[in-house]
């Protein structure tokens, strides 16, 4: 092309606010050889219409941008942001500038100069599928996107794909908005009809294939996941649930053993105290007997007494289990001993 001719058909771009500038843009952009950049480039510079200078550096940063060059993309930008800072439109080549940066894309700041170019020309489909796209690109990333935006973007796509219904742009946003938000079929139904309405004569049609295939890979991947997920979040319920109600079948257990446990300590400990004051009284009653005996008969109770307590307490500890048998003996016989010696004749 000519410089007469570049300058025509910048001329003839539709204006910024409108939904046909960017798509008249990259046909001006598609139709350049690489003999045009510089003057191009030149009329960049030139101050008489800043109108056409702005229209030159939007199609020769797209020519850079749809060679995914960023070199020469961030060395054009930064030689010529400047002179267009009144223009919101330039909110747009920012967000370009953030998805070619070197260290990766820097999607946070190319969503907010999206959304800045996007609040200065709301009625542009354009930059309306541009915001949509990084805000879908952010949510594939892993960032938590809140899923009013989501919806509110996937609303403006919706007006976007119904306005312009041949754009496979408009529906490959929308297939990612919808992923985003769980309905895989439409998703799936909306990547399709993008690849379908692709045209192969375009150029770039082979990279745009690539892309619309990769958000295809990226919505099986994210259904598949979110299976995954779900399934693991029912097993884990269910294993909650199970856990639960075999914890509460231990603490019944647990308490009602202890119940059992607290009435037989109970019960034995009535009986040991009823033992034990019916011991202590017959103590006292058979000492207050000896007091008026003689002494070798006193003593001879005495001994009667204490072999009867012993096999009392002996026979006591057998019952409750106090002790091993084999250690129950000794006292037995000890016992015996002393009560069959309180009867032995003097």
């Amino acid at each position: 092309m000519s410089p007469g001719e570049i300058s025509n058909a910048l001329d003839a771009l539709p204006p910024l606010d409108s939904a046909e500038h960017h798509g008249a843009a990259m046909t001006v952009c598609t139709a350049l050889t690489d003999a045009d950049l510089g003057p191009l480039e030149g009329l960049i510079r030139d101050n008489a219409d800043p109108l056409r200078a702005f229209n030159a550096f939007y199609v020769l940063l797209a020519r850079h941008r749809r060679a995914l060059d960023g070199t020469r993309f961030r060395s054009v930008y930064l030689r010529h942001a400047s002179r267009f800072a009144s223009v919101p439109m330039r909110a747009v080549l920012e967000s370009d500038l953030a998805l070619l940066d070197p260290m990766g894309p820097n999607l946070p700041a190319a969503l907010r100069h999206a959304a800045s170019a996007l609040a200065a020309y709301p009625d542009n489909l354009a930059l309306v599928a541009h915001h949509s796209r990084v805000l879908a690109e952010y949510g594939w990333g892993g960032a938590e996107v809140a899923e009013e935006d989501l919806r509110a973007s996937l609303t403006q796509m919706e007006r976007a794909v119904e306005i312009s219904p041949e754009v496979p742009r408009y529906r490959a946003v929308r297939a990612q908005l919808t992923a985003l938000l769980g309905d895989f079929d439409t998703a799936f139904v909306s990547i399709q009809r993008a690849m379908d309405l692709e045209d192969s004569a375009r150029s770039g049609y082979a990279v745009r294939v690539v892309e619309y295939h990769r958000i295809r890979a990226d919505i099986v991947l994210r259904r598949e996941s979110q299976a995954i997920r779900s399934g693991l979040r029912e097993t884990t319920d269910r294993l909650e649930a199970s856990m639960k109600a075999r914890v509460d079948q231990v603490v019944q257990e647990t308490r009602a053993h202890e119940q059992e446990e607290i009435t037989r300590l109970r019960s034995e400990t009535m009986g040991s105290l009823g033992l034990l004051a019916a011991v202590i009284a017959f103590i006292v009653t058979s000492t207050q007997i000896a007091q008026d005996l003689p002494l070798k008969e006193a003593l001879r109770l005495l001994a009667g007494l204490a072999g009867m307590l012993t096999l009392v307490f002996t026979a006591f500890g057998a019952v409750f289990g106090i002790g091993r048998t084999s250690r129950l003996l000794l006292p037995a016989v000890l016992g015996v001993a002393l009560f069959v010696l309180a009867w032995i004749p003097a």
